[in-house]
């Protein structure tokens, strides 16, 4: 299994009362008691969303609730392909298929690619299958190596402008 990727926890010894991500007491918000500190908690409702969510299997299982296995691109149903091909051969068939068998035939995508400036927020995130999957990584691959090549083909440029430049001004202080 992958690493755990989550963020520390930045209060992880304050004492019950007072959130363990943000550091700020936890208040009662109605009843008798409100305002007063609710030393019964250990996180606000909006601090632990944020940290459940920097969670990259929770992410997974938000979007396998809204997407429920659907391709993006080509629409298919993988929870239905999984279905369908069971049994003998199961694996042979999967791989003509173009898939892996492993234990989930889709997987999560970033629409944006965080190289990109994506971020790992559920509107960035989308269900793929594995060919789409593969097929979108290599296109996006593709048009950032083109982007850096022309960078590259650029500056190169500008240095040999620079160079020329700077031949010219040695030939007219050298002819002074």
């Amino acid at each position: 299994m992958a690493e755990h990727r989550r963020p520390t926890i930045p209060f992880s010894d304050a004492p019950r009362g007072t959130c363990r991500w943000c550091g700020e007491t936890i208040l009662y918000e109605d009843g008798p008691r409100r305002g007063k500190t609710d030393r019964r908690r250990r996180w606000h409702p909006r601090c632990l969303a944020t940290y459940n969510m920097s969670d990259p299997r929770e992410a997974r299982r938000r979007v396998r609730r809204r997407d429920r296995g659907r391709c993006a691109m080509c629409n298919l149903d993988t929870n239905a392909l999984r279905r369908r091909v069971r049994g003998r051969g199961a694996t042979r068939r999967l791989r003509e298929l173009g898939f892996l068998p492993r234990r989930s035939l889709w997987e999560v995508d970033h629409i944006v690619p965080l190289v990109d400036g994506g971020g790992h927020d559920l509107s960035n995130l989308q269900t793929l299958c594995m060919p789409c999957h593969r097929l979108k990584t290599a296109q996006e691959a593709g048009e950032r190596r083109n982007r850096r090549s022309a960078r590259e083909e650029h500056t190169l440029l500008e240095r040999a402008d620079e160079v020329l430049e700077r031949s010219k001004n040695l030939l007219e202080h050298l002819r002074d």
